[in-house]
């Protein structure tokens, strides 16, 4: 999926892992340092691959960049079924084999495919004190200590780690429907994806007076026109985004899974899977913002045929930052383990890079995604000069 991104260069380092008890093979690339320093999460997921890996090594570099993190970006994969009975062991063995890496310059966590808590029983197994260590390894027990605090943290009975993407997404795109004259109350927003990403973003937005008209997990979709009861859909859901058709309200209609793309909205936030929208299927879409909730949600092909067609998209490494910049803020003491710094300073963050992002385009007479790695290769050459 060649993007033709700004910087070129090749990953600082790549290496390919084996486990012998499964046949297993993980990925694990780092993009560049920076001040020694790369962070990235660990996905799992039948047919990853190097190439997949690789690329979202270099989205982590530019979303460190945007999000004015003085780390350079990583990513870890394992082509593995993460629902198989020994997929925790498989995970372990991968850790076994990266950890000095985690121990002095990679800080790790969740992605997809992964929980947070199992990366770091599994970090735990293998020597490790936690994922981030090698961000907090100056402060020692003071830096893990603020981590813990803030990764307990509850909001509204949910942990913040299942809430804190899903919020970002809902602020970058709520700062983009003012940037664009965009009336929230009432905004139509159709969505992909219904796990803690997706269920998060409805959250929010219902919250700021959108109306949710389409949702789609992977057994189909719910419509509604004049409405979807979002909290009644949350409660429907499994803890794989499924939710229960016969708990659905009355009025709401199913349809085939891919009937979310052509409900008529204002806003699309696919936040399920990596190239869901196609030069295939682009035609279909019929909206005026679309928010990459997902890692690489629209081919590079569909992207250039949507902005064509006047819809304003707003790339993953801007969309769907704020699960890094809560770790990653937390390292770097941007953020204290409290609801109200982490919620109000990442929401400044990711709206100011979001009109920043958009001013950019329209000044220059690009796209958003050019854009947004214009940006951050500038930032990033000034960390590295």
């Amino acid at each position: 999926m060649d993007r033709s991104p700004v910087d070129a260069r090749p990953p600082y380092l790549v290496s390919q892992w084996h486990d012998p008890p499964t046949g297993a093979t993980g990925y694990f690339v780092i993009d560049r340092l920076i001040g020694d320093m790369c962070s990235g999460g660990i996905r799992m997921r039948r047919g990853v691959s190097e190439e997949e890996v690789r690329e979202l090594a270099r989205t982590m570099s530019y979303k460190m960049a945007v999000l004015d993190i003085p780390y350079g970006g990583a990513k870890s994969g394992i082509d593995y079924d993460p629902l198989a009975d020994d997929a925790g062991e498989v995970l372990r063995r991968f850790l076994q084999a990266i950890r000095p890496f985690i121990a002095e310059r990679y800080a790790t966590g969740a992605d997809l495919g992964t929980r947070e808590e199992e990366i770091i029983a599994a970090c735990q197994l293998v020597g490790l004190v936690h994922p981030l260590q090698a961000g907090f390894k100056s402060e020692g027990g003071a830096g893990l200590s603020r981590v813990r605090q803030a990764l307990a943290l509850r909001s509204d009975g949910m942990a913040i780690t299942e809430l804190i993407a899903g919020f970002g997404v809902a602020e970058c795109a709520l700062e983009a429907a003012a940037f664009l004259g965009l009336q929230v109350p009432g905004m139509r927003v159709c969505l992909q994806g219904f796990g803690n990403v997706g269920g998060a973003v409805a959250r929010y937005l219902e919250a700021a007076g959108a109306r949710f008209v389409a949702i789609a997990d992977v057994l189909g979709t719910v419509a509604n026109r004049d409405g979807l009861d979002v909290a009644a859909m949350l409660a429907a859901r499994d803890r794989f985004g499924r939710m229960d058709r016969s708990r659905l309200p009355a009025g709401t209609r199913t349809g085939p899974e891919d009937a979310w793309l052509e409900e008529p909205c204002d806003l699309l936030v696919p936040a399920a899977i990596g190239g869901a929208i196609t030069s295939h299927n682009q035609d279909r879409v019929r909206c005026r913002l679309l928010a990459e909730a997902a890692n690489n949600p629209v081919t590079p092909d569909a992207e250039r045929a949507l902005e064509a067609r006047g819809i304003t998209i707003l790339p993953d490494f801007v969309a769907n930052a704020a699960a890094a910049f809560l770790f990653c803020g937390l390292l770097e003491r941007r953020l204290e383990p409290s609801l109200d710094s982490i919620f109000s300073v990442t929401s400044g963050q990711l709206r100011g890079i979001t009109r920043e992002m958009l001013q950019h385009a329209g000044s220059d007479g690009i796209g958003t995604r050019a854009a947004a790695e214009q940006i951050a290769q500038a930032r990033l050459s000034r960390r590295e000069a």
